[in-house]
């Protein structure tokens, strides 16, 4: 049986997962209102990963595939590490910081970051645009987050601002090393063996930190918070990370960052709706300057 050409797209798989990563972006706001980054971060580990070898198990499918080797399987769960383990902790802390709206605008780096590391590295066509792109991402970020004299600011505003900074560079390093073994392995496997890195870290690190263990070991126990917890990671760490991987598998890593980023002007429409943040004209112009950026890094 063969699937239809749109299913082999990694422009399809990349557009959806910007709704769904949007969708996501919303629970786990909701979620940090009740659970630290850390012990958010481990649990939607935890939970992915028990979704994904139930997948395995009802697919039956190898846990290795045919053609792996024990080096591409490091190299996935380095970038677990890398674009996981600590990229999304410090989205998590950026998250709570900035709020949703605040947020989408600085994850609009993501894109331009991924189209150098890929020129870097991979070696990926990328136009002369690129410079132009970063500028007109640095002046949406500045008119997105800036408040005047006198405005009320949320707390730890500039911190927010790093963490969602160095976040977004860190998962474009992360998904950038994975690529050439994304291209040749099952989305299944790479989206599990980059969480099980993450997830790895994730627990060196609550085994260091007592208080690491303890938000993780309060995330994990069953309450109130699992109702919006729950479907967050379902949707956020499951659904998003397999389209993600796709998308990635099936298209140049360029091409699939810019469709991604559609999710920063969903989640500033969704933060007004279902979180009640303010939808400023500012933020409207950070977004699409954010948006052109993209565009212009990846012309």
């Amino acid at each position: 049986m063969s699937w239809p050409s749109f299913l082999d797209a990694g422009e399809t798989y990349s557009a959806l997962t910007a709704l769904v990563w949007a969708v996501a972006v919303i629970l786990f706001r909701r979620s940090g209102d009740r659970i630290p980054p850390f012990g958010l971060n481990t649990f939607k580990g935890v939970v992915g990963i028990a979704l994904f070898l139930l997948t395995f198990a009802f697919l039956r499918q190898p846990l290795v595939p045919a053609g792996i080797t024990l080096a591409d399987a490091l190299i996935l769960a380095g970038t677990g590490v890398l674009g996981i383990g600590i990229a999304d902790t410090l989205f998590f802390a950026s998250l709570n910081r900035l709020g949703a709206g605040r947020s989408a605008i600085v994850d609009c780096l993501y894109s331009p970051s991924v189209v150098a590391c890929s020129a870097i590295f991979l070696g990926e066509p990328t136009g002369p645009l690129l410079l132009v792109g970063m500028g007109c991402m640095a002046v949406a970020i500045l008119v997105g987050t800036w408040e005047p004299t006198g405005a009320s600011r949320p707390a730890g505003l500039r911190l927010g601002l790093v963490l969602g900074a160095v976040s977004m560079v860190l998962m474009a390093l992360g998904i950038v090393w994975a690529k050439p073994v994304i291209d040749r392995a099952p989305p299944l496997w790479s989206a599990t063996v980059r969480l099980v890195g993450g997830l790895a870290f994730l627990g060196l690190q609550a085994a260091v930190h007592p208080r690491s263990r303890a938000e993780a070991r309060a995330a994990l126990t069953p309450g109130p918070a699992w109702w919006v917890a729950v479907p967050a990671a379902f949707i956020g760490t499951y659904v998003a990370l397999l389209l993600w991987i796709a998308g990635m598998k099936y298209t140049y890593t360029t091409v699939a960052s810019v469709l991604n980023q559609g999710s920063n002007v969903l989640v500033v429409v969704f933060a007004a709706i279902f979180l009640h943040e303010r939808l400023t004209v500012r933020k409207g112009i950070a977004v699409l300057l954010g948006a052109v950026a993209a565009l212009l890094a990846a012309w």
